[in-house]
């Protein structure tokens, strides 16, 4: 890539980087603090009132904005069009959920959950009003006023549950959803200025949803999976297993989403600048995977690693069933990581369809198995039918990928393979160390050390066998790059 996007796309990195993490370390944090002060049968609660909002929303999904994203001229008829059906959509889920709420809360046979569940109704209307605007920030890789407004819904919903847990249970966490949403709304109008207009132009809407029913499909898809486990969870097992699945998946899908967020939400516009040239996009894709990879699987093998002090020293001894839990999703990250950094690529080349039929083929084999496999293992058969789900749906998005790019895994096999032995050998390390030193202390002094260690060994690694990740540092964040002395050039 040029020297001009790749810094823009640097800047990008950083302060999307930075919103994730942060709120990440913040959800983290809440997480921890409300499972101390609320029970599991609370967070299986929220689980069961998110469900219906969340699956109403994603089947309603138009997909406009990646369709704003990916479209190269844009005007005021297409946000006027994306913004009203935001509206129109939002407003037909909130009188659908508030009215089918008892039936919603028996299909999970957990009546109490029918006042939550219409009060969080709200949600998808107070999202709507937002600024549509904002999807200008993404279109030019702006990402500093994106990570003020996403980091500012993070602390505001921290505070607010933490606030009023004590207070009110479970309800704290029904709040403190919708004051995230309006502060959201409301400063997405400081940051991404809009005059709103319910204006529907019928050529302007019908070219966005000619891109945006495929995103439609796939969220279609994705949701009604994700739905599928909790109320298989909930049906056969209880809504105490669903909320320790539901904290577990919050806390091993951590790293996952800070990634995720990093690469479907940079990497998509940045391929769509490159779209025309088909060998600038398989040399970003190696250069994204190899830093990805770098990056999450050694947080992943120390989350394995250290799945049972976390849950002794942090949660408490109630949470005790979540250890497999853990150990399986972090798991299920490692493999996962490959789709999210071909998912860009397909919607930046027009190509959504690839997505929707992996997804799908994700799907299907998850629900299927979920339902055998909870019913020998519990609630961790859920977490193996993740991974197998998700081990197998991979293969398929390799297959697609080598239709769109001649050789996109050319010279991959060295930087991936240095990279997972160092996960595993640092990771039976730790594991072992952490058996002989006890206590939040040295829970602590463990993950320092062992990050310390993956981050020295990843470097000499990368110095002994050229494997790029240096040089790759030094073309997009050149600044950073030449205080540690590496020179940066353009190919």
């Amino acid at each position: 890539m040029s020297e001009h996007l790749a810094r823009k796309t640097g800047s990008a990195l950083f302060w999307q980087m930075t919103r994730l993490a942060g709120s990440k370390v913040t959800f983290l944090v809440r997480t921890l603090v409300l499972a101390r002060l609320l029970a599991p049968e609370d967070f299986g609660l929220l689980a069961v009132s998110m469900i219906a909002v969340d699956l109403l929303v994603h089947l309603t999904e138009t997909g406009m904005v990646p369709a704003l994203i990916q479209r190269p001229d844009v005007d005021e008829r297409h946000y006027h069009s994306a913004w009203t059906l935001g509206i129109l959509r939002a407003l037909g889920v909130t009188a659908t959920v508030y009215l089918a709420a008892p039936l919603i809360a028996g299909l999970f046979a957990q009546p109490q959950a029918t006042p939550l569940i219409r009060v969080l109704a709200i949600r998808p209307l107070l999202d709507a009003v937002a600024s549509v605007r904002v999807v200008d920030l993404h279109r030019t890789l702006r990402f500093r006023p994106l990570t003020l407004l996403q980091l500012g819904d993070a602390v505001v919903n921290t505070v607010v549950a933490i606030a009023l847990a004590p207070l009110l249970g479970v309800w704290a966490l029904v709040i403190s959803v919708l004051a995230s949403s309006i502060f959201h709304a409301t400063l997405s109008y400081i940051l991404a200025p809009y005059r709103p207009r319910l204006i529907l132009d019928r050529e302007a809407a019908s070219s966005l949803i000619r891109y945006g029913r495929w995103v439609f499909l796939t969220s279609l898809i994705a949701v009604s999976g994700g739905s599928m486990i909790q109320l298989v969870i909930s049906r056969r097992l209880g809504v105490a297993e669903l909320g320790l699945y539901t904290l577990a998946g919050k806390l091993a899908f951590v790293p996952y989403e800070v990634s995720s967020g990093v690469l479907q939400t940079v990497a998509f516009p940045l391929y769509t600048q490159l779209q025309t040239d088909t060998r600038r996009v398989e040399q970003t894709f190696r250069i994204v995977w190899v830093s990805a990879a770098a990056f999450l699987w050694p947080i992943c093998a120390l989350m394995m690693a250290l799945a049972p002090s976390l849950v002794e020293n942090v949660l408490g001894p109630r949470w005790q069933g979540t250890v497999p839990l853990i150990r399986w999703l972090a798991l299920v990250n490692v493999l996962g990581l490959f789709g999210d950094v071909t998912t860009p690529i397909f919607k930046a080349l027009a190509q959504p369809y690839r997505v929707m039929v992996v997804e799908m083929l994700q799907s299907v084999l998850l629900i299927t198995l979920i339902w055998g496999l909870a019913g020998s293992y519990g609630v961790t058969g859920a977490a193996l039918a993740w991974l197998i789900a998700v081990g197998s749906s991979q293969l398929v998005n390799a297959a697609f990928l080598l239709r769109v790019l001649p050789r996109p895994f050319a010279g991959l096999g060295l930087p991936m393979g240095l990279i997972a032995a160092v996960c595993g050998i640092v990771g039976l390390t730790v594991s072992s160390v952490d058996r002989l030193i006890v206590g939040p202390v040295g829970f602590l002094l463990t993950i320092l050390s062992a990050t310390t260690a993956m981050g020295v060994l990843i470097w000499f690694l990368d110095r002994r066998f050229r494997l790029g990740l240096a040089n790759n540092l030094a073309r997009v964040f050149p600044q950073v790059a030449g205080l540690a002395g590496y020179a940066s050039t353009d190919s």
